[in-house]
This record gives structure tokens, C-alpha cells and sequence, in this order.
């Protein structure tokens, strides 16, 4: 079976170091990879921010960036991406930072070799997929694979640290399904369990692929998505309750799914949890109009 290709992304501004390192690569016969040069961290930047590469080689000493800002500043761009570090000198403590704020490998230039360079390449690209792995295991949960809540609170406050800078508000949407315990006591836990998977789904088609999902825990889930404006708050939840009303129109289940939301516009990260918590006290107003609601038209039919 033939190697796959190997997509690198060189952030080098100096072209002699660029052409040796090129130089390296081509001299690994057994290596295949396609690489593409940035001058400089903007440039880099906009690469990553189009489709990101495999890994990524990146000097610290570059025309518009030094140190280990660069660093930090490729990595915001393109969190999944294994970074290898390169720097013109040997430096304990600069290595020792740069595998701090998470590059897979620190490399002097001067040291490198073909044999040692696709070796970095290799274990850097095999190391990231492992921790990725490693991480979704304790992010997700595992009933309906949606994020848990430390993967939604750790996405979100991601999330909402580049909106905020980029001046972008968003929506926290908290969703609450209605009679889970009537659906565990008169039907079993396994029941309930396939309520909330549904609702999983249905969360999932309502939704865009960019907005965040999570289940926090029991019944509740949040949705947290760039802000959509007023009118688009209320076709999120027409369209969310639509797709639940279809459900039930097509399925032979002897419940109906039901949910209660609550609704916020948030600004940044530091808001997360208080707006969580306002989101969830607008979801039980909502819950509680639609009791009254019901106990409403069920007393005025007994009375008919």
C-alpha cells in the first residue's frame, strides 16, 4: 500500500534555511509530501485558515513575528494541527516553553539532518492524533456523542474568546426535554436513553456544523452558535420545534418529545457560565407557561 502524501506547511522567512530544508525532505525518497512556504506569520496565518496541513515547520525568528508569540499566534489559527518548532540556536529554555504551550517538537536548524527531520515529521503527525483521540475520549459524551459538558464549556469559551475580539456577538441557546422522568418511569431507562438521542439528532439537523452542541448532563443540552440577529433567534427555535413536531407526526412512539428553551445573546467568554445560568431560569419560564398552558385547556375541557 503506497505511503500517503504529507501535507507541510513551512513558516521559514529566511529562503537559504527554506531551501535546505526542502532539500532534506526531497533527499527521503520514502517520504511523499506536498509543502507548501510562508514568508511570515500572516501569510501563514491565511494557509492555515483555508485548509490545514498535516503539520506544520515554524521558525520563531520571522520577518513580522519572533519568539514564541509566533508560536502561540499559528496555533490560535489551526488548534489541531501538530506544530514543530525551529529555531536558528540551541535554547533549553526556549525548547522547554515551546513543548509547554504545545509543539510537538523543537528542532535546531543547524542540527537537523534528512533521516532526523522526516523522523520529527513522522512522530509529531502520530503524537497530535493520539492526544486528539485522547482528548475527544474525555470531551464527548457517550451516550448521545455530542459534546459533554467540559467539552462544551471548553469549546465555547474558544468560541467566544475570537468572537469578541473580531466584535461578533453570539446566541447561548439552553434546551431542556420535557417529561424525561414520565418517559424513564413508564417506559425504562432505555427509553429515556433513546428520548435523548433522538434529541441529540434533532439537535444536530437543526443546527449548523460550525455551531457547538452539548449535552450538560441528564436532560439538558446547550447549542452555542454566532449570533443569527432577533429574527434569526426565532426561526432557530420555529425551525427546532418544526423538526420535533415532524418527529413525532412520523414515529410510532407512545410519547410525544417535547423541549423548553432558553435564549441569550452573549458577548465573550467571561459572560459563559452567568449566561448558562440566565439561559436555563428562561427555559423554566418557558417550561412553566407551557404547564399552565396545558392544566389551562385540560380544566376548561372538564368542564365542556
Amino acid at each position: 500500500m503506497p505511503s500517503p502524501q504529507i501535507q507541510i506547511l513551512l513558516i521559514e522567512g529566511d529562503p537559504m534555511d527554506a531551501r535546505r530544508l526542502v532539500q532534506m525532505l526531497r533527499s527521503r525518497r520514502a517520504v511523499k509530501f506536498r509543502l507548501r512556504r510562508a514568508r511570515g506569520l500572516g501569510q501563514a496565518k491565511r494557509h492555515l485558515q483555508n485548509g490545514g496541513p498535516d503539520v506544520v515547520l515554524v521558525d520563531l525568528a520571522l520577518p513580522d513575528a519572533q519568539g514564541l508569540d509566533v508560536l502561540v499566534e499559528a496555533q490560535r489559527t489551526a488548534p489541531s494541527v501538530p506544530f514543530i518548532a525551529l529555531s536558528g540556536a540551541a535554547d533549553d529554555s526556549l525548547a522547554a516553553q515551546a513543548l509547554q504551550l504545545g509543539a510537538q517538537d523543537f528542532l535546531v536548524k543547524s542540527e537537523l539532518g534528512p533521516a532526523r527531520l522526516a523522523r520529527a515529521l513522522s512522530f509529531a503527525i502520530a503524537r497530535q492524533q493520539a492526544q486528539l483521540r485522547l482528548r475527544s475520549l474525555s470531551l464527548l459524551d457517550e451516550l448521545t456523542g455530542l459534546h459533554n459538558r467540559r467539552g462544551f464549556i471548553s469549546l465555547a469559551e474558544q468560541h467566544l474568546k475570537l468572537s469578541s475580539r473580531e466584535g461578533v456577538r453570539s446566541t447561548l441557546i439552553f434546551i431542556d426535554v420535557d417529561n424525561l422522568k414520565y418517559i424513564n418511569d413508564k417506559f425504562g431507562h432505555r427509553e429515556g436513553d433513546y428520548a435523548l438521542q433522538q434529541i441529540a439528532g434533532l439537535l444536530r439537523e437543526c443546527f449548523r456544523e460550525s455551531d457547538i452542541i452539548g449535552r450538560l448532563g441528564g436532560d439538558e443540552f446547550c447549542a452555542l452558535l454566532s449570533h443569527p440577529g432577533q429574527t434569526g433567534d426565532v426561526l432557530v427555535r420555529q425551525r427546532l420545534l418544526r423538526l420535533i413536531r415532524k418527529s413525532n407526526e412520523n414515529s410510532t412512539r407512545f410519547y410525544q418529545l417535547s423541549v423548553s428553551l432558553g435564549i441569550v445573546d452573549i458577548a465573550g467568554p467571561h459572560e459563559l457560565e452567568r449566561q448558562i445560568s440566565r439561559a436555563d431560569a428562561l427555559m423554566y419560564e418557558h417550561k412553566r407557561t407551557k404547564q399552565f398552558r396545558t392544566e389551562r385547556l385540560t380544566h376548561l375541557r372538564e368542564l365542556v
